[in-house]
Order: C-alpha cells, then structure tokens, then sequence
C-alpha cells in the first residue's frame, strides 16, 4: 500500500472533530460508514493515529495503514464526500465478513477494527514484573492474588495506545455448590453487549408484570451482573470434586474504558424487543456498584450514536450522529450527506413503528469519559 500520509502531512495533524467530510456508499456500505464516522471522530484515537502514521508497517499493519490514509484523507478533504474503496478492500482482504459487497454488521465491523488495530500497534514484548499493586491491593483476596498478577502481567506485556482508549476488564466469578469453591479470572472486553429481551424479561421478574415500564441502560447494567444459577445442562466441572456440580457464574465489571461502547441487541432481525429503549445523554457510576476498582472511570458523556433504520440488518441502513462534548450538539452522517447542528432530542430519537421503513432505533453507543 502507498504510503501517502508520510509524504503529504509535514507533521501536521489536522485537529477537526467531528469534521465535515460524508463516505460514499459503496453499495450495501452504509453499516461500515457509519462505524467509521463514530470512530474518526474519537479525537484521542484520530490524533495517535496520525501521529504514528510515518512509522507504520504497510507490510505488517497493513488496517492501521489503511484506516489511516483513510482518516488524514477525510480530515483534509475540500469535497463534500470521499470514496473509501481502498479501505474497503484492504478490510475485505483481512476479514471475509466484509468482503464484496454482502451487507454486514456494524458492531461486527467496529469490533474487528478495535482489536485489529490493537493487535497490529502492540510494541514488541518485553520482560516486565508489575506489583500487584498496579490496581489497589485490598480489592484483591487472597485466592485470587496469583491469577490476578498473573492477568495483569499479561496485560502490561500486550497494551497499546487503542487498548488505553478501549479496553476495560471484567472480573468472572466461578462458585461450585458443593464444594463452595469460588475461581475467579479475568478478561478484556472493547464493547458491552446488552441483549435487551433478557433485560426485559429479569426486571418483569423482579418487580412484575403490572409495573413494568420499559427499560433503561441502567436496567441493562443491573442485569448484566447479576449471578447467573448453573446446573441441569450448564452444570460446570471442579477440579476439587472431580465432577460435573450445580454452581453459579457472575461476571462484574472490574475497570472500565476511557471510550465505552455500547451493544443494543435487539435479537433476530431486531424483532425480539421491539419496544423504545432509554439511555442518557450523561450518567455518572459513583455511588453505585457496577464497578469494582475505584480508581476507574465513572463520568461518561454520549458522544456517537449509531442508528438503525428499517427492520433488519440486511435490509435496513446505518446512519450515526457524533459530537466532541457535552455541550456541542450533533453532526448527522448519512453516507454522504452530513449535517450539521442536530438538537440531542433528534440524535437520541427512538421510533417504534408496525411500518417497518418508519422504524429508528439507537443500536451502538459511543461514551467518552469526562
């Protein structure tokens, strides 16, 4: 691939969010420029992009390269709208999800971009020895110390400038009922599903039928932790009893992202919770329990939007709206049309209709910290 930016910037990093410049369609491209748009926008990820183009690989990081001839072209752009067909390609070339010109997802794609680039802009391995100190000690038993280090370790070894961005830690809790040993373990996540049915149908559960008032993002965080009862066909193997046992799963929130994204899952063809859905425009984690580690992030402002109009995936479209902080307002992307000067009530819009080319809902979230 042609390195252009390496000959054109003369260390200049253009500094205009949410910029101007709309994405051509491709031809069933909508859901790739709408997730594209989300991320350029993410100022803190567009500037180390840019900074660290001249010293790419084309031949080992071929999606940074990419995706960054891509951003400098639309950032720079003095035409309405640009053709991303070389971006195109290349992520065709890597991923055959996104090959031709088959219609696809744009979580799947955001997800692929996300740890692609994570991969591709990890430095070279080297030999450290973290304190276990490096998250507060007292959050941390005495069973679970080792494979904590350990997890931390791994991780200090394998950061990069998008895991700073993205990332954040879950923390998963093993129990088994008979002999009430408890195994902890830890992973990363870049995006946090919320399959909305499921949420529904727990706060019906719990508060009933006659209450139930639709749901929020704060439902969703209240389900996603709750302990999940394994047994019957889910029962898990001990090491300690050397059998299958009934037990329980629960997975918290450890740390979160300077960026949270997040997943509405609406189910098959978005037809399995087809009600309207609240999120806020701010919301702010102190004081409640969905995070363990103090030191994490807690204020968050909404600052992409990722819409799905029509019925299903396949035969619907993408459009986003984005923003730079809590006090601007929104810039609408629509494939090539962009407009400015969009009042939150509009970019938040949720519409639930039986006609299916009128029905608008909020699909993938962009938070940024405050």
């Amino acid at each position: 691939m042609n390195n252009k930016i390496n000959n054109n910037t003369n260390g200049k990093v253009p500094k205009k969010f949410p910029h101007k410049t709309g994405l051509q369609n491709l031809g069933q491209t909508c859901y790739m420029n709408a997730s594209l748009q989300c991320l350029f926008n993410i100022e803190s990820l567009s500037s180390k992009l840019l900074n660290k183009y001249k010293n790419l690989n084309p031949n080992t990081q071929q999606l940074a390269c990419a995706y960054t001839s891509l951003l400098y072209e639309i950032t720079n752009a003095t035409s309405k709208y640009i053709v991303p067909s070389m971006f195109k390609l290349v992520v065709g070339e890597l991923n055959p999800l996104f090959q031709a010109n088959a219609a696809s997802d744009s979580k799947d794609l955001i997800f692929f971009i996300i740890e692609r680039l994570h991969q591709e802009l990890k430095p070279p391995t080297t030999n450290q020895n973290p304190q276990i100190d490096f998250y507060q000690q007292e959050l941390i038993s005495q069973n679970d110390a080792l494979t904590f280090k350990n997890f931390i370790n791994d991780l200090i070894c394998n950061k990069s400038c998008i895991f700073d961005i993205f990332y954040g830690i879950y923390k998963i809790e093993m129990k088994c009922n008979k002999c009430s040993i408890i195994k902890y373990s830890y992973q990363t996540f870049n995006m946090q599903p919320f399959i909305l049915k499921k949420v529904k149908d727990e706060k019906i559960k719990s508060i009933g039928n006659e209450y139930y008032k639709g749901i929020n993002l704060f439902d969703c965080f209240d389900c996603d932790r709750k302990e999940e009862i394994l047994d019957g066909e889910n029962m898990i193997y001990c090491n300690k009893c050397k059998c299958m046992c009934s037990g329980s799963h629960q997975q918290m929130i450890f740390s979160l992202p300077p960026v949270l994204i997040i997943y509405l899952n609406r189910g098959r063809n978005n037809q399995d919770f087809n009600e309207e859905f609240y999120f806020p425009e701010a919301f702010n984690f102190n004081g409640t329990n969905y995070v363990i580690y103090n030191e994490s992030f807690k204020k968050y402002y909404l600052c992409g939007i990722i819409v799905h109009l029509g019925e299903s995936s396949s035969s619907g479209h993408f459009i986003c709206y984005c923003r730079k902080s809590l006090d601007d307002k929104f810039v609408m992307y629509n494939d090539t049309i962009v407009t400015e000067n969009i009042e939150i009530d509009e970019a938040m819009k949720c519409t639930i209709s039986e006609n299916d080319n009128e029905k608008r809902t909020p699909y993938i979230l962009f938070y940024h910290h405050c």
